[in-house]
């Protein structure tokens, strides 16, 4: 193995990650299927393309990692698994910190550390490092090493630019879904805090409650720029509705007036800012990625999926 060449490295990568994304497309589509009733083919992944590049790390690693122990099946179960376990923590980690989170978790899996790895998921990574090392790489990297060495850098240059662009697009995606996500967040919280301290000087209940604009049934039928208006729609009534009730002779006087409207008017502007193509590429993210979580960002990402519902 250690014989292999860069562009042969990177064919094995793409080969790996592309197999990844049919097992995880297979499984989440599946467990769509029996949850709906419905068969849907789900595009797994963080990516658009048809690889989840964490198989191809984890694959690439299992390969380099037990070279010196490729006959001991047990040590290989043992290193395989510490070595995806790794990869699987790592990456989950600095995803999370990036996009602020989780897309998979096992927290509902007995001896997990914080969603990212569980032993269970330890487990099968061995049996996979098992299945890969003794069966899976040997009739593809038998077929690998009959290309030419010039085929092998031509293939590897053409993948390596494919994946730049997906990934950069996919990237840009992943931020502006938090980025819709901390908007819809920060609009949330300004008016339930205005509304606090509304309520702290006078009895007041909300005209329009925001639990209904998170709690919208969507018409599969609308384009997205339907439903991206209907929701600005929303929110500009509720806002209306909210500044016309701070201008009711009671609140007369109030130091605090000008400040809530600014606040308001600053929060709805930033909201209204964001185009339909970011609520798109958000929504995209969040159909490939259906167990996505996030701990700050949880309700929302649930409003979002009402979206993508068939």
């Amino acid at each position: 193995m250690s014989d292999y060449s860069i562009s042969q490295w990177i064919i094995f990568f793409f080969c790996y990650a592309f197999i990844g994304w049919i097992w995880e497309s297979f499984y989440v589509s599946v467990k769509r299927f029996r949850k709906n009733k419905k068969w849907k083919f789900i595009n797994r992944g963080f990516l658009r393309g048809p690889v989840i590049p964490i198989y191809g790390f984890v694959a690439v690693s299992i390969l380099i990692t037990t070279v010196p122990i490729f006959e001991n099946t047990l040590a290989l179960f043992c290193v395989g698994a510490l070595t995806a376990t790794v990869v699987e923590l790592f990456t989950g980690y600095v995803m999370e910190k990036l996009f602020q989170m989780k897309y998979w978790d096992y927290s509902d899996f007995p001896l997990n550390y914080k969603g990212y790895i569980c032993f269970f998921a330890s487990v099968f990574w061995g049996f996979l490092a098992v299945l890969l090392v003794k069966f899976l790489h040997v009739p593809i990297s038998y077929n690998l090493l009959k290309l030419s060495p010039t085929v092998c850098e031509v293939v590897s240059v053409l993948l390596l630019i494919a994946f730049t662009y997906d990934a950069t697009v996919s990237f840009n995606e992943a931020m502006e879904l938090r980025e819709i996500l901390e908007t819809l967040a920060e609009n949330h919280e300004t008016i339930r805090r205005i509304e606090r301290r509304i309520s702290a000087i006078v009895a007041f209940t909300p005209v329009l409650d925001m639990d209904d604009i998170k709690n919208i049934k969507w018409n599969i039928h609308e384009k997205i720029q339907d439903k991206v208006e209907r929701l600005r729609r929303r929110n500009t009534d509720y806002i209306q509705k909210l500044k016309e009730h701070i201008q009711l002779p009671e609140f007369e006087g109030l130091l605090e007036k000008d400040e809530w409207l600014r606040k308001l008017e600053q929060s709805h502007t930033k909201f209204l800012e964001k185009s339909d193509k970011q609520y798109k590429h958000a929504l995209n993210q969040l159909k490939r990625n259906p167990m996505m979580k996030s701990e700050k960002y949880q309700k929302f990402i649930k409003m979002l999926n009402d979206w993508n519902k068939d």
